[in-house]
């Protein structure tokens, strides 16, 4: 099998830049691990920034780019900011206008935007609370309309490189063989990492940063990586997600004695950072939507009404939602380029995979989206022009596919209890490298982190993927704790209790290997 553009990932940055290469004149392939539908830009509810002013509260992009500068703490690179914000409104209204996405609209005919955390505007487009899901539904009628070729249920294993060039990518198929597909070039938009915090997380099960593993691997720079933001409100005891657009709407954080503790808009570190601090008191924290007139949750906050009714029973019009958080989102990732090109030729990073620093320390609610539909199609655009330029498939190494057959063939030997594992995995970095942190207890973890590489033997065993994404998490939990551990200082979603200050001296992006 053989492309000019190949995709891994189907969220919305890698279904855009499948999109853009395919209506530019590419041969192109999508590949996923299981469902294209079965990513966090699906699970991505509250709705997706851009500065369009239809509320005509004074929005403009200038202030986009400083709301967006000023989350970032210090380390989001400006032109990355500058481009991305530009470029947000003609990527929303393409996807509202050619792509035909039912987001709610005013009465004048223009895009509804509500309020999100890090600003004063309302800035935030979407479909009522399930954004994602009706921006997917939409790319995958595109993939459809436009015959792009999607090869599912696919592991994307490692990167093939050739003398410093993208030559393709090593798959474990659905009857778990090696599989080999040469490109021209490669997306790489596989997700982040947050769901690493297996039980402590809002991710699909499916989001085990498999993309940013095989860049490591590929001898690429992991940046930034001890950035994880945890979402202020999942609901208590599930990995459910309460989108922003709920404190968008009025939503008040309480504790158990009814009492308000923090400005609910505020950045998603610090409104983490103040939940955490009431929970240590031992005190529980509620979303309180009592106030909120019932006609806006039933046509505004509908699938969260309905979703918390089924699992916890709550009517949430007449009861307070108990909440903790949730890591959510990797503000970290292969690092790229502005324009998510890496150090391998032809090959670029995209989405929560990548890291251009357009988000820095801590990413404001509501751009996850816009981020990856920007990139993305800058991606896709960018390899069908080195796949045009370049017009040659170039030769696979031999000594790589034979390594990745053995590596294949003693898994299937050898029984891995993954399942057990990423448990231990996602507690032993929830305990140790979640939302508050210290040295010695990362160091402590980066030491049971290797044990846990030299002990992998269980009497129980698991299928080959799911050792595979053990593996490829202790790779990336290893780069994450050391990233953490040279950063000493406390900056947007990374603190330190033994260095709860910020240092000027570390304002600057850190770079890890492995």
């Amino acid at each position: 099998m053989k492309y000019d553009v190949l995709v891994l990932g189907s969220g919305i940055a890698g279904m855009l830049a499948a999109i853009e290469a395919k209506e530019l004149g590419g041969n192109v392939a999508i590949v996923t691990k299981k469902s294209p539908m079965a990513n966090n830009s699906f699970m991505a509810k509250g709705g997706i920034n851009a500065a369009l002013n239809n509320m005509e509260d004074g929005d403009s992009i200038e202030q986009h780019i400083q709301d967006t500068l000023k989350g970032g703490m210090g380390i989001a690179d400006e032109e990355s900011v500058r481009i991305f914000c530009e470029q947000a409104p003609q990527v929303v209204r393409e996807l509202h206008r050619k792509f035909k996405v039912p987001f709610n609209t005013l009465e004048n005919g223009k895009l509804a935007q509500r309020p999100f955390g890090g600003t004063k505007f309302k800035r935030t487009v979407f479909a009522s609370d399930a954004t994602g899901p009706a921006i997917m539904k939409s790319l995958n009628k595109a993939l459809k309309d436009l015959k792009i070729d999607t090869i599912k249920n696919h592991f994307a294993l490692n990167l093939l490189v050739n003398d410093g060039k993208i030559a393709g990518v090593t798959f474990v198929d659905e009857n778990d063989e090696l599989k080999v597909i040469q490109a021209k070039s490669v997306v790489v938009a596989m997700g982040g990492y947050a769901g690493l915090f297996r039980g402590y997380t809002t991710n699909v099960a499916d989001a085990t940063g498999d993309g940013v593993a095989m860049g490591l691997r590929a001898g690429l720079e992991g940046m930034d990586l001890e950035f994880i933001q945890f979402h202020p409100t999942g609901l208590e005891g599930t990995n459910y997600l309460i989108s922003e657009a709920a404190r968008g709407e009025g939503g008040r954080l309480i504790n158990d004695e009814g009492k308000p503790f923090v400005d609910e808009l505020n950045t998603r570190d610090f409104v983490t950072r103040a939940i955490v601090k009431q929970l240590q008191k031992g005190r529980k924290v509620y979303l309180d939507l009592t106030d909120v007139p019932e006609e806006v949750i039933n046509t505004k906050l509908i699938n969260l009404k309905k979703r918390v009714k089924s699992l916890k029973g709550i009517d949430i019009s007449k009861e307070p939602i108990p909440i903790n958080p949730l890591a959510h989102y990797s503000m970290g990732g292969i690092k790229t380029g502005t324009y998510t090109d890496t150090e391998i030729e032809g090959l670029f990073f995209a989405g929560e995979a990548g890291n251009n620093g357009v988000n820095g320390a801590n990413r404001l609610g509501g751009n996850s989206l816009s981020e990856g539909a920007v990139f993305g199609k800058y991606a896709g655009y960018k390899a069908i022009k080195y796949a045009v330029r370049n017009n040659k498939f170039l030769d696979i190494p031999n000594e790589k596919v034979e390594a990745d057959k053995e590596l294949i063939e003693s898994l299937k030997n050898i029984k891995i209890d993954a399942k057990e594992k990423k448990t231990e995995l996602a507690t032993l970095l929830f305990n140790k490298v979640g939302i508050l942190r210290n040295g010695y207890a990362m160091k402590k973890a980066l030491k049971e982190l290797d044990e846990m590489r030299n002990k992998l033997e269980s009497e129980n065993d698991s299928n080959l993927k799911e050792k595979l994404e053990f593996l490829n998490g202790l790779d990336i939990a290893v780069a994450m704790t050391k990233a953490a551990l040279d950063r000493e200082e406390s900056r947007g979603a990374h603190f330190r209790l033994d260095f709860p200050e910020s240092d000027f001296s570390f304002a600057k992006h850190t770079t890890t290997k492995i």
